[in-house]
C-alpha cells in the first residue's frame, strides 16, 4: 500500500507553517523576551540584596567596633572614677582620723587641765576639811 500526498496535506503543512511564524512572532517571541527580562531583573535585585548585605555587614562590623572601642572607653572611664573616689575617701578618712586625733589631744590636755584644777581644789578643800574633822574630834578651834 502506497500513501499518495493529497493537496489537503499540503495545505496543513502550510497552515503549520504560517501558524508557527505567527505564533512565534506573537507569542513565543515576547514569552522568552518576558522571560528574559524578568531572568535579569532577578539576578539585579539578587545581586543588589547581596550588595546590600555586604554593606549592611560591613555597617554592623563597625557598629560592634565602634561599640567595643565606646565600651572600653567607658571601662577606662569607671576606672579613673572609682581611683577618684577611692582617693577621695582615702583623704576624707584622714582628715576624718586627723581631726578626731586633734579632738582626742584637746579633750585629754582639757581632762587633765580640770584634773590639776580639780587637785589644787581638793588641796585646798582637804586643808580646810581636815581642819573642820579636827576641830569636831578635837572639840576646840585649831
Amino acid at each position: 500500500m502506497v500513501i499518495t500526498p493529497n493537496q489537503t496535506l499540503i495545505i496543513q503543512i502550510i497552515i503549520f507553517l504560517v501558524l508557527m511564524l505567527v505564533l512565534d512572532r506573537v507569542l513565543f517571541k515576547p514569552m522568552l523576551a518576558l522571560l528574559e527580562e524578568r531572568k535579569k531583573r532577578t539576578e539585579g535585585r539578587r545581586e543588589k540584596a547581596q550588595v546590600t548585605e555586604g554593606q549592611a555587614k560591613e555597617i554592623w562590623d563597625d557598629y560592634q567596633t565602634k561599640l567595643a572601642g565606646a565600651r572600653s572607653e567607658a571601662e577606662v572611664v569607671r576606672i579613673e572614677l572609682v581611683r577618684q573616689g577611692d582617693a577621695e575617701r582615702q583623704r576624707l578618712t584622714d582628715e576624718a582620723n586627723a581631726k578626731a586625733e586633734k579632738t582626742v589631744t584637746e579633750l585629754k590636755a582639757q581632762v587633765k587641765q580640770q584634773a590639776v584644777k580639780a587637785r589644787e581644789a581638793l588641796a585646798t578643800e582637804v586643808d580646810a576639811l581636815s581642819k573642820m574633822m579636827a576641830e569636831k574630834i578635837l572639840g576646840r578651834a585649831v
